[in-house]
């Protein structure tokens, strides 16, 4: 199995652990003389296989990613933190470069007048230049993803 099939199942049961927790709520209270349509103990044997399920899964997921060398001397593990700290990055000039452009109307001179403190451009362009480093490592990361086999 590639590792690309594991993130897909791993994505199958977090959807499905999502889920079967909404329908236990759902049917951990009923009108008094009421049966639930389904069990809550049916459901949350359920969950516990689900969970179960997950941990083995994320167990196949995070091995093959320390141990998968992603480029000399980098693990896919390693690769997968620099990307997640790129998104971060970007987020922050993203967002700063948002509220630094916004325009502050004034009706009357009596209003307090917003002034921008950091150089937009210069926002936007750190948006543009970790955007595109991100999606670089985002593709080789998927890439990888595809080469790598799991037993």
């Amino acid at each position: 199995m590639k590792l690309a099939e594991l993130l897909i199942e791993r994505a199958e049961l977090q959807r499905r652990i999502i889920q079967t927790s909404a329908r236990l709520k759902q049917f951990a209270v009923v009108q008094e003389g009421d049966e639930p349509a389904v069990k809550p103990e049916t459901l949350i044997s359920k969950l516990y296989s689900l969970h179960d399920q997950l941990e083995g899964v994320i167990v196949k997921i995070n091995h093959a990613n320390n141990s998968t060398e992603f480029a000399p001397g980098v693990s896919l593990a390693d690769a997968i933190v620099t990307r997640e700290i790129l998104k971060s990055k970007r987020s922050v000039f993203e967002s700063l470069s948002k509220v630094a452009e916004i325009q502050q109307n004034r009706y009357s001179r009596n209003e307090i007048r917003f002034v921008t403190t950091i150089d937009v451009e210069n926002a936007i362009t750190a948006t543009d230049d970790l955007s595109k480093a991100l999606r670089i490592i985002d593709s080789k990361i998927q890439a990888k993803n595809w080469e790598v086999e799991v037993s």
